[in-house]
């Protein structure tokens, strides 16, 4: 008998009755926001999201993850392997309160940007249970436009373990994990997802904890043993224990055809690292596919400076994903959301220091932000490294793909840059993880 779910803890625990959203009756009327400018289209991918086979292991996306030409729709030829665009739409602000209203949640909004996206050749979708209603939302989405852009046109990205916000609503165990699995399946409305990350595993994750600081010191000869990074390479407790195992039930839907990819989804690098290792070293193949946030932007670019070359050379991680090039919010005029955990750091002061400058110097810090965060990082096998970005209206869409463009062309601000990192090194907070 299944234990009783505590509403409070795990309130979006897959035991948990689901809430009953209905689709849209018809797609929204168009608007002038509604379509890409054609210099604002992404390189074309082939065959994203496209299932053929079974999954393989470790072959993300091939040499062909962009191509040269320019094209507004994804060409449907499935190979089988996952290709990625350069930016992945975040879908958390399809949940309700964390970055939108409730009410923009269930508007025909997120429709509208669905689409706008998909047009504009964004063609992968991230989302999670912890963002909800989210997986609903854009299942709906997805379905209305089905008839222009099939299954095969675009990528799903979804996570399974973190249920609530305390270490408690993380709720590591097999048989919870494939009902998450299976309820992601029925809300996305498709019979494969591309990529399935266990998600914030940190808070499950055995000592030793990653405490705030600058986590490419872990990388050090001299910091490596105190974050658990010298060989051997094995669980350190039940923890670990119960993220392998999740891992396995992964890998078993995946051998069924479920799931295409499966991968690690965490803030800390150093336990993202670790655990990559623990994962290779105990099951002898390595992690698909990882994600951390917040780690390649214009404060702390420590993804690039060492962590990328560590998980692909060192763990094997064939494909890794950079979230947050706005560090969920703060690297904007506004702030971001007052639930930020770094509102009260040092950090959230020297943003507010860098917002004034990049005002003087008449742009704005999401600009700026924008054209470091979306700047072409590569993996040294010439992969691409995929932004993840969430955007709350058509406009933040717009404004993503101008930047992405901006930021791989001759038109960022790279004097107001040279600024605002002198401000985070003068702050003593560059590359400081909160």
């Amino acid at each position: 008998m299944s234990a009783v779910v505590d509403r409070d803890v795990a309130p979006y625990h897959p035991d948990l009755p689901d809430e009953v959203i209905p689709p849209s009756t018809a797609v929204p009327e168009e608007g002038e926001l509604d379509s890409p400018k054609a210099d604002e289209v992404l390189p074309k991918v082939s065959g994203c999201g496209a299932s053929l086979g079974p999954p393989v292991s470790n072959d993300i996306a091939g040499d062909d993850i962009v191509a040269e030409t320019l094209l507004a729709q994804p060409e449907v030829a499935p190979p089988s392997s996952l290709a990625l665009p350069p930016i992945v739409l975040g879908c958390a602000p399809f949940g309700y309160g964390i970055y939108a209203s409730k009410s923009n949640v269930l508007s025909s909004l997120p429709l509208r940007i669905v689409r706008l996206a998909l047009r504009a050749g964004i063609t992968a979708f991230d989302t999670a249970p912890w963002y909800h209603p989210s997986e609903i939302i854009l299942g709906h989405a997805l379905s209305a436009l089905r008839d222009e852009y099939p299954r095969e046109s675009y990528t799903l990205i979804t996570k399974a373990g973190k249920f609530g916000q305390t270490k408690e609503g993380h709720v590591y165990e097999p048989e919870v994990i494939r009902k998450s699995v299976e309820r992601s399946l029925r809300r996305l409305q498709t019979s494969y997802l591309d990529v399935v990350y266990l998600h914030d595993f940190e808070f499950v994750a055995s000592p030793p904890a990653c405490p705030p600081g600058n986590p490419l010191l872990a990388l050090t000869p001299e910091g490596a043993a105190s974050y658990g990074l010298n060989p051997p390479y094995s669980q350190r407790g039940p923890g670990d224990q119960s993220i392998l195992d999740c891992l396995s039930v992964l890998r078993e839907l995946q051998g069924e055809g479920k799931i295409r990819k499966i991968g690690l989804a965490g803030y800390p690098l150093p336990v993202l690292l670790r655990l990559s290792l623990v994962a290779l070293h105990t099951h002898g193949i390595p992690v698909d596919i990882v994600q951390s946030y917040a780690h390649q932007t214009i404060q702390n670019s420590s993804l690039e400076e060492g962590y990328l070359r560590a998980l692909t050379d060192q763990a094997k991680v064939g494909q890794v994903m950079n979230a947050a090039p706005l560090a969920m919010g703060i690297l904007t005029t506004s702030g971001g959301p007052e639930w930020h955990p770094a509102r009260g750091t040092p950090i959230f002061g020297a943003t507010r220091q860098a917002a004034d400058k990049c005002k003087e110097m008449g742009t704005t810090l999401e600009d700026v932000a924008c054209d470091f965060g979306y700047r072409t990082v590569r993996q040294e096998d010439g992969r691409i490294v995929p932004v993840v970005i969430g955007c709350k209206n058509l406009e933040e869409v717009h404004m993503s793909l101008r930047s992405y463009k901006r930021a791989n062309g001759q038109g960022a601000r790279r004097d107001v840059e040279e600024q605002v990192i002198k401000i985070f090194d003068d702050a003593g907070v560059r590359h400081v993880s909160w």
